[in-house]
């Protein structure tokens, strides 16, 4: 079973990452696998509900806001 904070990584990484958030829509299990973690059913279940266009929407907005803050020079990473 992944912690809270292992999927926080998992969902996290998708939305750095296109390839990891095109495995992780596809097939939850071997994205999960790739970070040697071991979901459960419920977890499972949860991130095949996860909606794709939400997900690149969210994906979007957040390299928009760490470019904006990194434009400002305000030391965002």
């Amino acid at each position: 079973m992944a912690t809270p904070a292992q999927m926080d990584r998992l969902v996290g990484r998708a939305l750095f990452n296109d390839e990891f958030r095109e495995l992780l829509l596809t097939d939850p299990e071997k994205a999960a696998r790739t970070l040697r973690y071991k979901l459960t059913d419920a977890q499972l279940a949860r991130i095949r509900r996860l909606n794709r266009e939400e997900l690149e929407k969210l994906s979007t907005a957040f390299a928009d806001a760490v470019d904006l803050y990194q434009h400002q020079g305000l030391g965002f990473w």
